[in-house]
């Protein structure tokens, strides 16, 4: 059972108890964002991004990535300090990733995959109740970090689904077995490296080289091309939204906050209905806005973040290129030898 038009008793609940179902979907969000506890707000929105792409297919499926997700955030936490380990996890989780195009489950997969590189490689806090700390600093730390994350998860399949029901949209399709394979060694080859990389020479921020490998490489090449360049303007753009709204709003979190959900919502529905650069436009800021720490910091953030995109599109350009024109041989070396045996 897939994601289909609202239906008619569906459209007849109206706007109003649609925007109830939407702000009850945030409303543990801004309630953590206005709270000590501001720094778990952002694990809450960190675990309602999957779940949300989940429900465009299905309820179910949101409801197994609230689990899976902070499950592999969990993992990946233990492994921060074991570059070769995290490398070969990193490339297991894209390799899940591609074959799950063979269900059209790549879009929430392609979600969950960034949030594990962040807790592998980024700088995730928790707060306790005796301060905030890294994620990884204890098991405490880490499976308080995993609960929030579950919680956005789990919260958003089961109040979410009845806004993503009334909107209608249709869920993502599937692609051939054979491309899904050829899409999950592309991005288990591509993202295992990368994070290795990462892990042993380069800073926190670079794991938005990944996010970027998974939201750009896609199942088919002409589709990968296309959203480099539309990545790269779309990033560009949500960068300089983001530091807007902090430059308008940053002695208000919870403002902050309540902007970024609307972003990611905004975000949802262009990855479905609009052009990709739409959705990166909507969707750099949101999570720059809930990933970045400290205001203070955000311009730096930006530039950093901003950088690592521009890496990661033109490393996922390179390897799309060298094998989409092996394929291309390969498919022409194959029809040449059954034109030959006529």
């Amino acid at each position: 059972m897939t994601a289909e038009s609202p239906s008619p008793a569906a459209r007849r609940t109206g706007v109003p108890l649609l925007v109830v179902m939407a702000l009850l979907v945030v409303a543990p969000m801004i309630a953590l964002s206005a709270s000590p506890l501001h720094a778990n707000g952002s694990l809450w929105y960190l675990g309602m991004l999957p779940a949300l792409m989940g429900l465009f297919t299905h309820r179910r499926l949101a409801l197994a990535a609230s689990v899976l997700t902070p499950s592999l955030m969990g993992i990946a936490l233990l492994l921060r300090d074991i570059p070769l380990l995290g490398a070969i996890f990193m490339a297991a989780v894209a390799v899940g990733t591609g074959l799950a195009a063979a269900r059209g489950w790549h879009l929430m997969a392609a979600f969950a995959g960034p949030l594990v590189a962040y807790a592998l490689i980024g700088n995730l806090f928790v707060t306790l109740p005796s301060g905030t700390v890294a994620a990884d600093a204890s098991i405490v730390s880490g499976l308080t970090a995993m609960a929030y994350v579950a919680g956005g998860g789990l919260w958003t399949s089961l109040v979410g689904a009845f806004v993503v029901r009334t909107v209608g949209v249709k869920p993502p399709r599937a692609v051939a077995g054979h491309t899904a394979r050829h899409f999950a060694a592309a991005l288990g080859i591509l993202i295992g490296i990368t994070a290795f990389i990462c892990m042993q020479w380069l800073d926190p921020a670079s794991w938005w080289i990944i996010l970027t490998f998974f939201v750009v490489v896609q199942p088919y090449y002409a589709d990968s091309t296309r959203r480099v360049l539309e990545r790269v303007g779309g990033t560009l753009a949500g960068a300089l939204i983001a530091v807007i709204i902090v430059g308008l709003l940053h002695g208000f979190p919870t403002v902050i906050t309540v902007i970024a959900f609307v972003l990611t919502i905004g975000a949802a529905y262009a990855n479905l209905k609009l052009p990709y650069w739409v959705f990166a436009m909507l969707l750099t800021p949101a999570v720059v806005l809930q990933t970045s720490g400290s205001t203070r910091d955000l311009l730096f953030s930006v530039g950093e973040r901003t950088l690592y995109t521009l890496i990661g599109a033109a490393a996922a350009v390179a390897v799309m290129w060298a094998g989409h024109r092996y394929l291309s041989r390969r498919a022409a070396r194959s029809t040449g030898a059954v034109a030959d045996s006529r």
